[in-house]
């Protein structure tokens, strides 16, 4: 008899037999909009740009780099799955969901196959495990860069005082310098970690250049991607990145608690199982119950070799990966490229307009992503009052502001930010 992942569910005593239904998956349901959209199954026309009906909230969102407002089609999928999980207490939901299907849609807006992409919680946690099943340590180092996460500088400066060999690359001005990048790779790196766009200044790292730099001279890419997918187009087999993990809250307009990473089908090989759940087990067999054939006490088992076999534990956010079809779904419908050009107009506008009045730019515009970050001396208690009353919501601190326009907005949108600044 064959065991597969099913099998071993099964044979743990639970699910019950009962509970299967042949070929049946949790499909998002969405929503028909204004614009004509219908199921992405179905015939439609194409969604208009900007699409304010897709999206309720109060005010100017111009925030989308932080937190990426739920809209209509993530809602309608979200509520089909909470639907679905109070009427159907029969269905097999650790094989039935929406999983395969979220990873699916995120795989194709990579251009990846899907048996190379893992859902795990976060982007941080992808990072994390990618380090782990590498081995960093004393003779395998990192080279990163200042705009790199935070969380990530901090935990590659931990592994440093273990002795981790670490170089962080400076910026000159608002960018990197890929000749200081290259000369920082030594016999003893491993892993080039950084951020494909800098969630600091907006810095978007031209992510083949990087990996031809870095594969010329043995060591491996790691790319966080969170702040690019879904607003920019990336290829992964085209750049050639080893490793990028993206959470599911910001472009890719989905729920918190779920994360896609993607492993080079060829660097598998390379890489420790540094743990493992039922998810990683593809067949098992007891030997403790009553008419159990003998052998092994703890039992005979076949582990899977793919990336979420290595990488995928136990159970996911069933529901943030059903709000993650819905959302992707409408990303394919849109097309990143489209989104991309769409969006180009507004930040060329604010690039322009805002250094008239005193705003130093951040964000290099020959390295530029879906975003654009400016300085000023003390302008988070100037403005924060103004933008308040305005309902003009975007990232400001101190001495920085973060302008991340998205699908919603027009220039009107943009307009309205810049006579709030320029007042």
């Amino acid at each position: 008899m064959k065991f597969t992942r099913r099998r071993l569910v099964q044979g743990l005593g639970t699910l019950s037999a009962l509970a299967l239904r042949g070929g049946e998956s949790a499909q998002a349901a969405v929503p028909r909009s204004d614009s004509g959209s219908t199921s992405a199954a179905g015939p439609a026309r194409s969604i208009a740009l900007p699409d304010k009906a897709n999206f309720v909230f109060s005010g100017t969102d111009l925030n989308a780099a932080y937190t990426h407002p739920v809209g209509n089609w993530t809602r309608a999928a979200l509520v089909s799955y909470l639907d679905s999980r109070q009427r159907d207490a029969a269905r097999n939901w650790p094989v039935q969901n929406s999983r395969d299907e979220a990873v699916r849609l995120f795989a194709g807006l990579i251009n990846a196959a899907p048996t190379a992409v893992a859902v795990v919680p976060s982007t941080l946690e992808g990072e994390n495990l990618i380090g782990a099943a590498l081995g960093l340590g004393p003779e395998k180092g990192v080279v990163t860069d200042a705009f790199h996460y935070d969380a990530s500088l901090v935990r590659y400066s931990e592994l440093h005082k273990h002795g981790m060999p670490l170089t962080v690359v400076r910026n000159r001005g608002n960018r990197i310098d890929y000749s200081d990048l290259e000369a920082a790779i030594s016999p003893h790196t491993r892993l080039v970690a950084v951020s494909w766009v800098s969630s600091a200044t907006g810095y978007k790292h031209d992510l083949k250049r990087l990996c031809d730099i870095a594969h010329r001279k043995g060591a491996l890419v790691y790319a966080d991607i969170i702040q690019g997918v879904g607003a920019v187009p990336l290829d992964v087999k085209e750049c050639g990145v080893d490793f990028c993990c993206s959470g599911s809250y910001k472009w890719l307009m989905g729920e918190f608690g779920v994360a896609f990473l993607y492993v080079r089908p060829d660097r598998l090989g390379q890489l420790q199982r540094v743990q493992l759940g039922w998810r990683g087990i593809t067949a098992y067999r007891p030997h403790f119950l009553p008419f159990d054939p003998p052998g092994p006490i703890a039992g005979d088992y076949r582990l899977g070799t793919d990336t979420a076999s290595i990488f995928e534990v136990s159970t996911p956010d069933w529901s943030g990966l059903a709000a993650m079809a819905g959302s992707l779904q409408y990303l394919e419908r849109l097309g990143v490229e489209r989104i991309a050009r769409y969006r180009e107009p507004m930040l060329d506008r604010l690039q322009h307009e805002l250094p008239r009045h005193g705003f130093a730019a951040l964000t290099a515009p020959d390295h530029r992503g879906p975003y654009l970050v400016f300085s000023k001396e003390g302008m988070g208690a100037k403005y924060a009052g103004a933008l308040k009353d305005a309902k003009i919501y975007v990232t400001l601190t101190k001495n920085r502001i973060r302008i991340s326009p998205s699908v919603y907005n027009d220039m009107a949108d943009i307009e309205r930010l810049i006579r709030v600044l320029a007042a």
